[in-house]
């Protein structure tokens, strides 16, 4: 059977929240594919949002005074590196936050990506991800935009990519910006952030956005999500960095700092096991927050 990468299931008329708010705030800025929206973020960040589809996933572009980091490939529905290409002429650099599929999805356009060292995401690079396994992602209602003209939906497909693995702790020197990688299990065991200390930014991949945070998910080689990993994590990046601005792949880009400590104090509240939720067919338990949900078994 296909794996479970990402949640497939949209909620009705998702479409209906947007534009959201935050959009209203930054800057746009004009590039060539009207698959993507971009817009402008402070310390020379680029948001490059996929708002045409449910995940409304956002991949990032930070310049640095030599070169560039991209940070996450998007779907692959729309042509990223072309948008890269408008946005900077500096040597680029790639790197995934984790590899679901909507991370990953237009890593074969670069030379190479840097992706954490996991044997499970290692994989994922080789053999990328058959039609089988996205497909469910392409289900009536999943996008309210139209396709890209050359986006052909029954052969949609994750390639294969050339890959470079990291230890957590990795540095990415831009040239006097240096923003450094370091595990975060919990969302996925290859899960990473990456941390701007110089501008007190943090990227946080899936690991945190602002919508439902998923604490259930499995797969075939091992990318597990488990609830008690996922704790501990929030507990230690909100012991860390509280007072950074949050940079998230999902939904909005930008939340404050303090939110990870929320995070992990509703991990700690359903530990007790006294939190009212909304279970379904599947026995999945969904807990709301204020600005987040945390999905578990």
């Amino acid at each position: 059977m296909p794996e479970k990468i990402a949640d497939a299931v949209q909620p009705d008329a998702w479409y209906e929240a947007l534009p959201r708010p935050q959009y209203a705030t930054l800057e746009a800025v004009e590039q060539p594919d009207p698959w993507f929206s971009v817009y402008r973020l402070p310390c020379d960040v680029y948001a490059i949002y996929e708002p045409g589809h449910f995940q409304e996933v956002i991949s990032y572009l930070v310049l640095g005074g030599e070169k560039a980091l991209l940070i996450d490939t998007g779907m692959g529905m729309g042509n990223i590196k072309k948008v890269v290409d408008v946005l900077t002429d500096k040597p680029l650099v790639v790197v995934n936050t984790h590899s679901h599929f909507d991370h990953i999805g237009c890593n074969w356009m670069f030379e190479k990506v840097h992706i954490y060292n996991h044997p499970g995401a290692i994989r994922r690079m080789k053999e990328g991800l058959t039609h089988q396994e996205v497909e469910a992602n392409l289900k009536p209602g999943s996008n309210w935009i139209p396709y890209p003209e050359d986006f052909v939906p029954e052969e949609y497909a994750i390639k294969p990519c050339n890959y470079q693995p990291i230890e957590s702790g990795h540095q990415f020197d831009l040239g006097g910006r240096v923003l450094t990688a370091f595990n975060t299990p919990g969302h996925s065991p290859d899960s990473i952030m990456l941390a701007d200390d110089g501008n007190k930014l943090l990227f946080t991949g899936d690991t945190f956005y602002p919508a439902t945070l998923y604490a259930h998910l499995d797969s075939h080689d091992g990318l597990k999500s488990v609830i008690d990993t996922y704790k501990k994590t929030m507990e230690e990046v909100a012991a860390k960095y509280s007072d950074y601005t949050l940079i998230c792949s999902h939904n909005e880009p930008m939340r404050e700092g303090k939110t990870l400590g929320q995070v992990a104090d509703a991990f700690a509240a359903i530990e007790t096991g006294n939190l009212p939720y909304q279970e379904d067919e599947n026995h999945l338990k969904k807990y709301t927050f204020g600005g987040f949900c945390i999905v578990t078994l």
